[in-house]
């Protein structure tokens, strides 16, 4: 009986030992758990649920931009009309000069461009506002026509067209020869085509 009881009492001390193991958390301290480098679970292994949602669409709300007029003159601030000396056509008394330059001009909106003389300076150079004017021309290879009212479609791409200046009966006494002063200012102003009110 005494071996029986002994047997009984050793095979519950192995089922403590080894129910004991089985739950996976080792202390050293104690060394109740699972052995170091070993891992045994008596049911399923444990495990973070990740739940991915499937994003739904609920609202779709339109974007619109308000498209303001714009129009552009490349690289104004740099451009300036250097006149030379020329021979002088009829009605138009010595010393006469002139000079074109081609401008770069785009726009949303159909416009009509005009040129008009500026300022003149205080140097009195170009002899009064009734010896000098300003027109555009189509471009570098069309001497006319003539005026001071210009056509641009409003598609957005670059147009190039000529802003000519024609000054006689200059007073060159009132400059310093080898100089290059500023004589007056030519101004470029822009209103739609359209006539009809938005």
């Amino acid at each position: 009986m005494v071996k029986k009881s002994i047997f009984a009492i050793a095979l519950l001390g192995m089922l403590a030992s080894v129910s004991m193991a089985g739950d996976g958390n080792y202390d050293p301290g104690t060394g109740i758990g699972s052995v170091p480098g070993q891992y045994k679970i008596d049911g399923q292994w444990p495990y973070v649920c990740t739940v991915t949602w499937t994003p739904v669409d609920i609202c779709t709300i339109k974007v619109y931009l308000k498209i303001g007029m714009f129009i552009e003159i490349d690289n104004c601030a740099n451009l300036r009309i250097d006149m030379v000396q020329v021979n002088c056509p009829g009605g138009q008394s010595f010393p006469c000069y002139k000079k074109c330059i081609t401008i770069k001009v785009r726009s949303n909106f159909a416009a009509v461009i005009t040129v008009r003389k500026g300022a003149l300076q205080t140097n009195n150079i170009i002899n009064g506002d009734s010896k000098w004017k300003v027109y555009f021309r189509a471009d570098a290879s069309d001497p006319g026509p003539y005026g001071t009212t210009w056509n641009i479609l409003g598609d957005g791409n670059w147009k190039t067209l000529d802003v000519c200046v024609e000054a006689w009966d200059a007073n060159i006494f009132n400059g310093t020869p080898g100089q290059n002063p500023q004589v007056g200012e030519v101004i470029i102003s822009a209103v739609p085509a359209s006539t009809v009110c938005p």
